[in-house]
């Protein structure tokens, strides 16, 4: 018994440890220098719902058919389809 006892709070010990060190981690910041030329570019898109559809040829057909480069048909938890675009593309 003393045995198990000891093995799973090694085991909790360990996975605590694991645990913590992941959340402790950051990304490094972008640089601030006006000449950096290698600056990261915004990464947020803006998405818009257009409209749910009850197919999805019907969702697809439209997102093609939209002026927008990006757009995606999601699957709603009602089993409809829903178009999305991305109005920066």
């Amino acid at each position: 018994m003393r045995t198990r006892l000891m093995f799973a709070s090694a085991a909790l010990g360990a996975a605590l440890l694991t645990g913590g060190a992941a959340t402790t981690a950051q990304a490094a910041p972008a640089s601030l220098d006006p000449g950096n030329t290698t600056a990261a570019a915004t990464i947020f898109d803006t998405w818009i719902y257009v409209g749910t559809y009850s197919t999805h040829t019907a969702c697809y057909r439209d997102g093609q058919n939209s002026a927008y480069a990006e757009w995606d048909c999601k699957q709603s938890s009602s089993g409809k389809w829903q178009l999305w675009v991305n109005i920066d593309s």
